[in-house]
């Protein structure tokens, strides 16, 4: 007793040390610096009129306002000057007082509740701590997170589609046809109420809330749990929500890269997450935090609701993660977020992950991974874990394992050939979904105990006069098959406001005679009439002389007699959705639902599109009680266009009037006419034959008249019509063409590719942009290899190459033994210059097209303009294999014999091709050329050269007399010779006349396979360094930039330091890349002779382009820098003042010897603008060093 007086006395007199200790005026002690702090309590931002606030590093928040959105009870008791707060515990503040009492034990606070403005202000952790809730802080935004952590059992039923729910008294079901039926848990009596369901069901109090379709879009929607008072609250294209704590969190369809979320009731929507993968059933939100996977960064991350505090949960995966799924989020639990790994993969930190079931810590950690199989399904419920998983090659077993992948026990086999779908779980009862069937399949519902036990199957019988229509319509069915004779009379008409008329349909059909009619009229005006008999069709119109005959096989037949009431059966979806009438002779069977099934059976019938989303139906069927027969049926459709009035679909309204009468007694038989058409036919065919054998023969002329008498005995034969177009094509008449394929186009409008023959015929006379609607609209309708040479041939003329190489490439891969579509694409990719592609197109050509001289040809030109004259030739040895007698091929094989300067084989060739055909022109201008070549010495053609092409050229006494050493050793000059020789020609101003031999000159002239330029390709640029500017490196040059994937948004650096050798033509062959339609520049020889460079509309933009140069940097370079700065886009010379040679060079090279020269030869100008002596000024001036040209490239690349 004594001891505990004296415990009791302590503490009382503590409590007192610490109240004297702490005095009541804290306000002084308020921290009022920094951004507001801001509250949420369950995911909702908490309004105050008195801000919170620090104290001592604590948050003081007004406890009304934040404590009743949690839920608690708040009074201020004025007796005690205290704050009383209730939610299942009990706690007391007193402003200015450390000590709080909960459930009446005294706790000490680090700082005291106060009061400001009239409110109390609680140290906010403390108290709702001590309420049971959670609270975190977020410093970087200055936020106070208050949350209940709940189970959210709903999430692992939402998750595998959102298709049952629960409230305890019923369950709710949304059927594969979109109907939602209500299940009385008791009584097992179920209901329908509502239509156009597609899952995500959440109950909230009295509403339910799911995605549904309304007017043919999934939206979000909730209605009462009646089916009353439905309301749409997101109105835009959903497929997926999950609704938290009075939050709807949703992705739009159309762009599932961020996450929104809107109160239930639709206001203060919000943006949360950006570049996040939103997509259905991959994401979660759940205790405050919302898991996805992070598109731009390749992990798995959790952020807070607000969307701040964003925490990745997994490391960045490495390489691509872009081809398909990787993770797929399935549950969370508060501890542990559960997600599939789809396929194997490598994080940066190179840890590896194979497919399977994994969990990962909420806050971050050790991914472990639970089972290597992938689940179909998975949920969970308390410590345990449902899966739906793949045994053997279609066979599957429902298992149950702990969370951490122990104690598996399988407690259901799937039925073999059963796929399983979702799993949903509701206290100790498991539903779960299959799909079963091999043609049509289905899904179906079972339930079970949580052990596996008591499996049974769901049925859905929920209409209210469910047996009593089945045996109406199943009787109704048989007397209809038993028919032999029947006509009906069907009304169509739709909505008022399109302006459409009423359209009616009279059938007959008569099955023991195989004889079938129909007649169709608008606005009483008999339009059109069809007859059947057997599989031949006759059909016309009542202003047409003429009948069309087709052969259609059995089962188009069939089709064609069909008619809706062949549909009226008496299944679940008809027996479930129509209610029974009854007068004193019929039964009326009348309903509104979705209808899917016997709807989509139908469209065709009704002159609708499968494709048409309906979004209710009305039946109403009249049946003769006696006869059994259906008297009557009126069909409504509502249905949405597809098309968009003032922000909302619009929809349409269709109503179908069938009559049936004559039951077995109406009579029927052909119209002579239809005889008369026949042999009209008949003779007409026999023109066609004839017209197409001159056709062969190329006697277009001949074949016009007879595909014309054709016409005239049988118009309707429409084969006449394109015979004649592509005749009239044939013969360049192009105008008449395309009125014939016009004509062919009304009389067999099935026939899309028409439009690409007359696109041919437009692009023939010019017409390029009627010639491309009408390529375009070919492909509206089919895949056409015709349309897309069209529509390649007229993006080549153009010279938009990579359209036309795209073009091309669709129509060799529809057909790849088309010659048209192979020979187009290589003619296009030798435009562009892009060689090697060519050569690669060629090669996959031949393989369709074996030896093909054509292809061949292109081929050795490719090798030719790549400088591999030696495979050229081989090429060339291929094709005359072909022909022994092919002079073209043999003059050829001779000019690249030339080029390799073996003038005695070029001359033993160009022989063979003479005494075949002697006047061919290029035979003789190369003949003369092989004469020179073979009756001049060496030192004599060196000689030559240097006087007739050096700028500078002048006759001294000592350039004579080196000239005449030369030539007096004839072919027996050495490298020293051309050296000493160049030596005495060579100009004192002339820096840039220079002799390449010996290891250099094998390393750029007799290395095929070297690549002479250094290429870089990077996120934002691409890097191009052009040491010189000698043969062949345009094509090298050419070849990476059209390979650089968006040029337009790169940005190209062409780094041209100490470029002083080369040829101005390669310089104008790199600008006409870069350039578009222009005159770059032109040369001046010595004569005073001009040439003019130009560049054609083909090239590749870049964003912008940094061109590198330094003092070294002379002659053909600089030509290219001033030139690409005076008409490219966005240029900027980088560097320092350029050498100011404002002269170009030609080369000289022997073979034999191993040497070139590169000898000044014209003066160029830019826009009339010569640089000699000047030099080009950069625009961003910077130092020597590489470090400088680095930091400076860097800026430029960032736009500094």
């Amino acid at each position: 007793m004594l001891k505990n007086a004296v415990k009791k006395f302590i503490g009382i007199l503590l409590i007192f040390l610490v109240i004297i200790a702490f005095p009541f005026h804290v306000t002084a002690q308020k921290s009022t610096e920094g951004p507001e702090i801001r509250v949420y309590v369950n995911d909702t931002e908490v309004a105050v009129d008195v801000p919170p606030f620090f104290v001592k590093s604590f948050t003081l928040v007004p406890v009304r306002a934040v404590f009743e959105a949690l839920g608690a009870k708040v009074q201020w008791d004025d007796s005690a000057k205290t704050v009383v707060i209730t939610r299942g515990n009990e706690v007391r503040v007193q402003p200015g007082n450390r000590i709080a009492m909960v459930n009446n034990v005294p706790y000490i606070m680090e700082v005291p509740a106060v009061g400001v403005n009239g409110r109390v202000m609680v140290p906010v952790r403390f108290v709702s701590e001590a309420l049971g809730a959670r609270v975190d802080w977020v410093n970087e935004t200055k936020t106070v997170f208050i949350y209940d952590l709940k189970e959210q059992k709903e999430q692992g039923n939402v998750q595998n589609g959102g298709r049952f729910a629960s409230d305890g008294d019923y369950y709710y079901h949304v059927l594969s046809d979109g109907v939602l039926i209500k299940e009385n848990i008791t009584t097992k009596q179920k209901e329908k109420i509502s239509d156009n369901i597609t899952g995500d069901l959440y109950i909230i109090n009295d509403w339910l809330y799911c995605i549904g379709r309304e007017k043919g879009v999934t939206r979000v929607i909730r209605m009462k749990k009646d089916g009353s008072e439905k309301q749409v609250i997101v109105n835009k294209p959903v497929k997926s929500i999950q609704v938290v704590n009075g939050w709807i969190y949703y992705s739009e369809a159309d762009n599932e890269t961020i996450l929104y979320r809107t109160r239930t009731d639709g206001s203060a929507t919000m943006k949360i997450v950006e570049n996040g993968d939103f997509s259905p059933k991959n994401w979660l939100v759940h205790n405050g935090w919302i898991y996805y996977f992070d598109n731009r960064n390749g992990t798995v991350c959790r952020v807070r609701i607000d969307g701040s505090d964003k925490r990745n949960l997994t490391s960045k995966l490495s390489g691509n993660y872009n081809d398909g799924k990787i993770y797929g989020l399935k549950l969370t639990d508060g501890e542990f977020l559960y997600f599939v790994i789809y396929k194997e993969i490598t994080d940066i930190n190179k840890g590896k992950y194979a497919s399977g079931l994994y969990r990962v810590p909420v806050s971050g950690g050790r991914i472990t991974r639970i089972t290597d199989k992938i689940p179909l399904a998975i949920n969970m419920e308390g410590e345990g874990l449902y899966l739906a998983v793949e045994n053997r090659e279609n066979s599957y077993s429902l298992i149950r394992c702990k969370k951490d992948g122990s104690e598996v026990l399988t407690i259901n086999e799937y039925k073999k050939g059963d796929i399983p779908q979702s799993i949903y779980l509701d206290n100790k009862l498991i539903l779960y979904t299959v799909i079963r069937g091999e043609g049509k399949k289905e899904e179906l519902l079972f339930s079970m105990g949580q052990n596996g036990n008591n499996i049974q199957q769901y049925n859905w019988i929920y209409g209210r006069d469910y047996h009593k229509a089945k045996k109406i319509l199943s009787d109704a069915f048989s007397a209809h098959k038993s028919l032999n004779v029947l006509h009906t009379v069907q009304t169509s008409s739709v909505d008022k406001n399109t302006g459409m008329p009423s359209v009616i349909y009279e059938t007959t059909i008569n099955r023991s005679r195989a004889l079938f009619h129909k007649k169709i009229s608008v606005e009483n005006m008999s339009f059109f009439e069809i007859w059947l008999d057997g599989e031949n069709l006759y059909s016309k119109r009542d202003d047409e002389v003429h009948w069309d005959i087709a052969k259609i096989s059995k089962s188009e037949a069939a089709e064609m007699k069909k008619s809706v009431f062949d549909y009226v059966r008496p299944t679940d979806e008809l027996c479930n959705n129509l209610n029974v009438h009854e007068t004193e002779n019929s039964y009326i069977l009348k309903g509104s639902g979705n209808f899917n099934s016997f709807v989509s059976e139908i469209f065709p019938l009704l002159g609708l599109d499968k494709g048409i989303n309906i979004h209710i139906a009305e039946l109403e069927l009249k049946i003769d009680k006696k006869k059994k027969y259906i008297e009557e049926f009126d069909i409504m459709l509502k249905y949405d266009t597809g098309i968009e009035e003032k922000g909302e679909i619009k929809e349409l309204v269709n109503k179908y009037h069938f009559i049936n009468s004559q039951f077995n007694t109406a009579f029927l038989t052909l119209p002579y006419t239809v005889s008369q058409s026949i042999k009209a036919k008949e003779s007409a065919e026999k023109s066609i034959t004839e017209g197409l054998k001159k056709f062969e023969q190329g006697k277009y002329e001949e074949a016009v008249k007879l595909f014309d008498t054709a016409i005239g005995m049988y118009n309707k034969l429409f084969t006449a019509y394109l015979y004649k177009g592509n005749s009239l094509y044939n013969l360049g008449r192009y105008q008449e063409a395309i009125l014939a394929y016009t004509r062919y186009n009304e009389v067999n409008p099935s026939d899309k590719e028409v439009f690409a023959l007359m696109g041919m015929c437009y692009f023939k006379t010019g017409d390029f942009s009627k010639a491309e609607e009408l390529g375009k609209e070919t492909l509206k309708y089919t895949q056409s290899v015709k349309a897309y040479n069209l529509l390649g041939s007229i993006a080549s003329a153009r010279e938009e190459y990579k359209t036309a190489v795209d073009y091309f490439n669709r129509a060799v891969s529809l057909d790849s033994l088309d010659y048209t579509s192979n020979m187009n694409l290589i003619s296009v990719l030798y435009s562009m210059g892009d060689y090697n592609k060519c050569i690669d197109a060629v090669n996959n050509s031949l393989k369709y097209f074996p030896k093909n001289r054509e292809l061949l040809y292109v081929k050795a030109q490719c090798l030719a303009d790549l400088g591999k004259h030696d495979r050229a030739i081989e090429v060339y040895e291929d094709i005359l294999a072909g022909n022994p007698n092919d002079f073209v091929t043999m003059t050829y094989m001779a000019r690249e014999y030339e080029k390799l300067q073996n003038y005695q084989k070029a001359k033993e060739y160009a022989e063979m091709a003479k005494a075949i055909y002697p006047d061919y022109s290029l035979l003789k201008y190369l003949s003369e050329r092989l004469n020179y070549d073979l009756s001049t010495t060496a030192g004599e053609k060196l000689a030559n050269f240097i006087k007739e092409n050096y700028l500078y050229y002048k006759e001294t006494e000592n350039v004579n007399r080196e000239m005449k050493s030369v030539i007096e050793k004839g072919d027996l000059f050495t490298v020293e010779d051309v050296r000493k020789l160049l030596s005495t020609v060579r100009s004192q101003d002339d820096s840039l006349t220079r002799l390449i031999s010996g290891y250099e000159y094998d390393f750029y002239f007799n290395n095929g396979s070297v690549n002479q330029i250094e290429t870089r390709q990077e996120e934002k640029y691409v890097y191009v360094r052009l040491k010189n500017l000698y043969p062949g490196i345009s094509a090298q040059f050419i070849e990476f930039i059209q390979s650089v994937e968006n040029p337009g948004e790169k940005i190209l650096i062409v780094d041209l330091r100490d470029n002083s050798t080369g040829l101005t033509y390669e310089a104008n062959k790199i600008l006409d890349a870069l350039l578009g339609e222009c005159t770059p520049g032109y040369v001046i020889d010595r004569n005073g002779f001009v040439n003019i460079y130009s560049s054609g509309k083909w090239h590749t933009s870049f964003k912008k382009t940094g061109i590198l140069v330094n003092e070294k940097t002379a002659g053909a370079a600089e030509f290219f820098t001033l030139g690409l700065k005076t008409f490219g886009n966005d240029v900027s010379v980088i560097g320092t003042k350029t050498a100011g040679k404002g002269t170009g060079q030609v080369i000289y090279t022997d073979r034999g010897r191993k040497f070139a020269v590169f000898l000044v030869n014209h003066y160029w100008n830019v826009m009339q603008i010569n640089i000699e002596g000047t030099g080009i000024k950069a625009d961003i001036t910077v130092d020597q060093n590489d470090k400088d040209y680095s930091n400076a490239v860097k800026k430029f690349i960032e736009g500094k």
